[in-house]
Parts: structure tokens; C-alpha cells; sequence
């Protein structure tokens, strides 16, 4: 009877503690937030950043920026979304891509508001009606943001761990102890690599105003930094009100497949403008050979199906490929689909094999089983026959990548390369946003291999005189473009 009395005993004490439990999931993560009453949020702070995909040397950690200023405003309502950053040059000397060297500081304000994206600081916003989706699942990603979408597509009521949809993707949540929202994970993807994981960590949490709210937020992407972001200020429930301006709204939706034209540049010479990148298209004998690969593999499709019609009954041979950058490399892979073969530095070669041999589950839009064919670049390289010569040089010591390549026609005297100096449209020549560096460092190689261009191609801009790239720095002592 005493043994009877004893279990029902520790059976009544089970009941009370599993009763008095500490709540989890989701709804957990609502209270001890208090996400449930907030209908909008800005925070403020400053930190890094760290430009994805424009790394020094191939497969290599992201360049670092210092950030000034960083503030987000959120409208979970619209829902709509505003961040303003303020960034420095973080690398000293320079190496890497992301826009430098800068000569001085560059603020970006990106922003999305239901359908709508675009981007502040121009003469009138910009569209950006390709960005809407990701900047859009941003929103679900902020910490309060990842409860509230939690609980509006269902997530388990229980646990510290649980998935929702963001935005087209599958993200997981973990909590700490206190039920705060600790990490985010999901996957996107990039036409170089694939399959990119994402991983955003939420600590150091404080009381602001009734909420919440970490004071440190860190992002990566592939494995790298790409945010680390000390938080000084919260504010719930700011007027946060992002009206979308008259020429986003009727901005076109982007076109279902990349625009591009191309522009005779030279007998036997084109140039292929898409996506906002150029490559050249440079006729030999009995075969073409594509001078980059940049952006996608939409964009590569859609450029050579343009060169075929342009010149029909020669084979595009080789695609060259300057540098292992993202927006460089991006539609590489199609032509590797197409069977043709890439020339490229020979530093790159064992990136491209192991990042086009990764997983690519969220998107394939250049599925293939071919083998790449790679073929690579020392100091130099001649391409010619007796119609064409291209000549290939390594970009030695130059802090862009450490892999470049740039081609010169000595022919037509034309001198194209990935990166240095990016012709602004219309009359304008300098760049006055950009540090000299890059360019310097080109100049000094062309002169070193004793080439005499009269025309820059570059990839990021349309073809001018060779003068505006010493014009624009002050190098060579050029004062006019004529």
C-alpha cells in the first residue's frame, strides 16, 4: 500500500513539473520577444561588410568594407523594407572586387515594398524589379521577422528548432534557452557555384522598448562573412512608411530571357552588350572565339545564339574568361554545356572544376553532364591564324584578382579586361567615386609588355578610346579623347 501511495506520488510531481515546462517554439519565441504586438521596427548600428563572390584569390574569404552607418527600416505590415549603408574602404591597399578601390565613401539605400524594388541616391530611384524576391525574404530573415513568418505558415508549436518558407526557401530556426531567435539557415544559389549556404546568427540580446533585440547580427555566405553588424539603436513600432515612386511602380517586370545587342566594332569584331556586362566576339578563320562569360548562363545563351546569326557556319571554339569574380564567371557553365572550351589563368582552373562539381538543387539553369574542357593561361598566350591574332597576358601583381587575365588585339589595337576602369555613359569620363589603384596597376602592365592600344573593351562598360582610362586617373599625362 506504501509502495501504491509512493508512485502515485511521483506520478502527481511528474504532472506539476511537466505542467510548469517552459513553452518553446514559435509562440514561445512571440512572447519572449514581443513580436506579436510589433508592427515595425528600425535598428541602427555600424560594423563590416563583405563583397560575396569578389574575393582576392579564388575560393578565398570575401573583401572586407567598413561600415559607418547601417540602418534598417522594416514595415511588417506593407511588408516593405529600407536598409542605408555607409561604407569605407576596408581593404589597405586594396585587393578584391566590390566596387574598388574607392576614392570615396559610397552609401547604397536599397529598398522593397510589396512588389516593388529599387534603389535611392540617383537622380530618381532606380527599378530593381529583379530584387524584389530576395530583398522581400530579408524581411522574414530579421529577428522578429523569422517569428512572425514562423507562426503564419504553421511551425511547430514545440521545440528550439523548426523550418518555414521565406520567400521560395526552406529556412531553419534555432533558439536559445530564452526561446530568442539564435540562427537562421537556408540555401540560395549562384550560377558559378550552385548551392550557397547562408547562415545569419542573432546574440548579445537586450531590452529596447519592449522587445527583444540582438545587439550583434553576423551573416555568412559560403562559409565567409558577408555582415557583422554591432546594433546601438532599436526602435519598435517607428513610422516606417515606403511609398513606391511613380517610375518603379511602372517599371516593366524583368523579361523572361536576358536582352542583348551586339555592335560591330572592327572587321571581324563584336561587341555583345547584356545584362549590363559586355563580352567580344572575335571572328577567326573558321571559328569564333568569345572574349568572357560574364553575368549568367541566360546571358552567355541568349549572346551566342547572337553571334551565331551574326556569323553563321563558324563554331564558337573558346570562350575567355578574365577572372574568377561571380559576375565574371557566371555564364561560364553554358558554355561548358555547349561543349566549348574554356581559357582561362591556371590558378583558376581547380576552382572552376570543384564549384561547377557542387550539389545544385535550388537551380540549374545550365544542366550538364559534360566534362569541362579548361584550358589555361601562364604569362601569355597567342590565339591566331591567318586572318586574327589575340594575344593573352596574366595581369601579374594586380590586386584586383590574382588570377586576371586581359587580351590584346594588336591589330585593331584594342586592349580588353574585366576590371580598372568602367567608362561612365554619355560624355562623362571620370570616375570620381573610384581610387586610381586598379588602374594604375594596368596601365603599368601594358606598358611593361610594351602594347599599344588605341580602344579599351572592358566588360563593364562600352568600348572608348584607350586615353579615357589615363584621362580619368591623371595617368600618362592625356588630356582629351581625341
Amino acid at each position: 500500500m506504501r509502495t501504491m501511495k509512493a508512485l502515485v506520488a511521483v506520478l502527481a510531481m511528474a504532472v506539476v513539473v511537466s505542467g510548469c515546462s517552459r513553452p518553446s517554439g514559435a509562440a514561445a519565441a512571440a512572447d519572449a520577444m514581443g513580436a506579436t504586438n510589433l508592427n515595425s521596427v528600425q535598428f541602427s548600428g555600424s560594423g563590416t561588410n563583405y563583397a560575396y563572390g569578389q574575393a582576392y584569390t579564388p575560393g578565398g574569404p570575401w573583401p572586407r568594407f567598413e561600415v559607418k552607418t547601417y540602418t534598417a527600416a522594416v514595415d511588417y505590415q506593407a511588408p516593405a523594407m529600407r536598409v542605408d549603408m555607409l561604407r569605407a574602404q576596408g581593404e589597405h591597399p586594396p585587393r578584391g572586387g566590390g566596387a574598388q578601390p574607392f576614392a570615396t565613401d559610397q552609401r547604397t539605400i536599397q529598398v522593397v515594398s510589396g512588389k516593388n524594388a529599387w534603389t535611392e541616391g540617383g537622380a530618381q530611384p532606380a527599378p530593381n524589379p529583379g530584387a524584389v524576391t530576395d530583398r522581400l525574404r530579408q524581411i522574414w530573415l530579421t529577428p522578429h521577422g523569422v517569428v512572425k513568418a514562423a507562426i503564419a505558415s504553421g511551425a511547430p508549436a514545440t521545440g528550439n528548432v523548426f523550418t518555414f518558407k521565406a520567400e521560395d526557401r526552406d529556412a531553419k530556426v534555432t533558439l536559445n534557452q530564452q526561446n530568442l531567435v539564435e540562427r537562421v539557415e537556408y540555401v540560395t544559389t549562384n550560377s558559378v557555384v550552385g548551392d550557397v549556404p547562408v547562415e545569419v546568427t542573432y546574440s548579445d540580446y537586450a531590452q529596447f522598448g519592449g522587445i527583444q533585440f540582438p545587439r550583434h547580427i553576423v551573416e555568412k555566405q559560403d562559409g565567409f562573412d558577408t555582415l557583422d553588424i554591432t546594433i546601438t539603436d532599436v526602435q519598435p513600432n517607428a513610422a516606417v512608411s515606403l511609398p513606391v515612386p511613380a517610375n518603379v511602380a511602372s517599371a516593366p517586370a524583368p523579361p523572361a530571357v536576358p536582352m542583348a545587342a551586339i555592335e560591330k566594332v572592327a572587321d571581324g569584331l563584336w561587341s555583345l552588350n547584356g545584362a549590363g556586362t559586355r563580352s567580344l566576339a572575335v571572328e577567326f578563320a573558321d571559328h569564333i572565339v568569345m572574349l568572357e562569360g560574364p553575368t549568367s548562363d541566360a546571358r552567355s545563351k541568349v549572346a551566342n545564339e547572337l553571334v551565331r546569326k551574326t556569323v553563321p557556319n563558324k563554331p564558337i571554339r573558346y570562350v575567355v574568361n578574365t577572372h574568377a569574380h561571380y559576375d565574371h564567371a557566371g555564364g561560364l557553365r553554358q558554355y561548358v554545356a555547349e561543349g566549348i572550351t574554356v581559357i582561362t589563368h591556371e590558378s583558376n582552373k581547380a576552382f572552376y572544376e570543384q564549384a561547377w562539381a557542387r550539389p545544385r538543387t535550388v537551380e540549374d539553369t545550365a544542366p550538364t553532364s559534360n566534362k569541362p574542357t579548361i584550358e589555361t593561361v601562364a604569362d601569355k598566350r597567342v590565339l591566331s591564324d591567318r586572318t586574327r591574332t589575340v594575344e593573352l597576358y596574366f595581369l601579374a601583381d594586380h590586386q584586383h584578382h590574382s588570377g586576371q587575365l586581359i587580351a590584346y588585339l594588336p591589330k585593331e589595337r584594342i586592349l580588353m579586361y574585366g576590371d580598372g576602369y568602367n567608362p561612365p555613359a554619355g560624355d562623362e569620363i571620370r570616375t570620381p567615386e573610384r581610387g586610381p589603384e586598379f588602374a594604375a596597376q594596368l596601365v603599368q602592365r601594358v606598358q611593361q609588355l610594351k602594347l599599344n592600344p588605341e580602344r579599351i573593351a572592358p566588360v563593364h562598360g562600352r568600348v572608348v578610346p584607350y586615353k579615357n582610362l589615363l584621362t580619368a586617373f591623371n595617368l600618362g599625362g592625356a588630356t582629351s579623347t581625341q
